[in-house]
């Protein structure tokens, strides 16, 4: 069970001058019906990230939490290494938890993963977690926030993603292959927050790179692009990075992460957060490549 990324290379890069031409393109790209090429949304999978876990508490008195499931496709023996994958550390050499599949069983459901089953103790805890199965597996986490008084709790799902749909290096990934994140949510009365997440799946430290564009897919008036370095195996989540963007009020911007080193890669992620509720919804990076021959 080895540590190693996989994926196809192409070779093109992200040109700022063709921002409209390539915002246009991707607009008529999702317009279109196309089949999803093999590497895309795979369901079983055996080597994978759920791509943030915490074990925290958070803004807005929010306290989070991360159940954890992991689904075989088929019953019998077997088993998943996690790797909990601390934010902003290098992972390379993190402990590694074995969980057992019961013989005659195929769902493993763990309460509270990050504290419970990966003892990592006392704290405040963020990461990703990288599983790798001797079964093929699908693995989802709920992330949720629980109140004060413990009656209530409020969440979103994040799905398991197979390591082999990681976008590559700048250097070897068109920008259609980059980490886009869409459906976001944000108010000028500050009732949303949006948080962008980014996880490096290699064991290549790189620099992240991330923007927002709007709807002639250029940076909005006064946006400076972030930059963020990750070592090995590691995540990041900014909080609200883009509050001030067009007053805080839009819900048509996209963003976007992508890895500038050679030999790396990048997931990326959206949290939007009601700050008023502690509820939230998950969005997914995706790529926008064409299917393959």
């Amino acid at each position: 069970m080895e540590r190693q990324p996989s994926g196809t290379s192409v070779t093109a890069r992200w040109n700022p001058c063709l921002a409209p031409i390539c915002f246009a393109a991707l607009l008529l790209s999702l317009a279109l019906p196309t089949t999803a090429p093999a590497q895309l949304n795979q369901t079983q999978h055996q080597d994978g990230w759920i791509l943030a876990a915490s074990h925290a508490p958070g803004l807005q008195g929010s306290i989070w939490r991360t159940d954890l499931w992991v689904h075989a496709q088929t019953y019998g023996t077997g088993s998943a290494t996690l790797i909990f994958c601390r934010a902003g550390q290098d992972n390379t050499d993190a402990p590694e938890y074995e969980l057992e599949f019961a013989d005659g069983e195929n769902i493993v459901y763990v309460e509270d993963v990050v504290d419970h089953f990966l003892d990592i103790g006392g704290g405040s805890w963020l990461g990703a977690i990288h599983y790798v199965s001797s079964l093929p597996v699908q693995v989802y986490a709920r992330v949720y926030s629980i109140s004060p008084d413990g009656s209530e709790t409020y969440g979103q799902v994040i799905e398991g993603i197979p390591t082999a749909d990681m976008s590559l290096d700048r250097g070897q990934t068109a920008w259609r292959g980059h980490q886009w994140m869409f459906a976001m949510k944000h108010t000028a009365d500050n009732r949303y927050r949006v948080n962008i997440g980014m996880v490096n799946p290699t064991p290549v430290a790189t620099l992240f790179l991330v923007s927002i564009f709007d709807a002639t897919g250029n940076s909005p008036p006064g946006f400076n692009e972030t930059e963020v370095m990750l070592p090995p195996f590691s995540m990041r989540q900014l909080s609200d990075p883009f509050a001030e963007t067009n007053g805080g009020e839009w819900s048509q911007y996209i963003a976007r992460v992508l890895a500038e080193e050679p030999g790396s890669g990048a997931f990326g992620y959206a949290s939007v957060v009601d700050n008023a509720t502690n509820d939230a919804y998950f969005v997914r990076g995706v790529k926008l490549m064409e299917p393959e021959e």
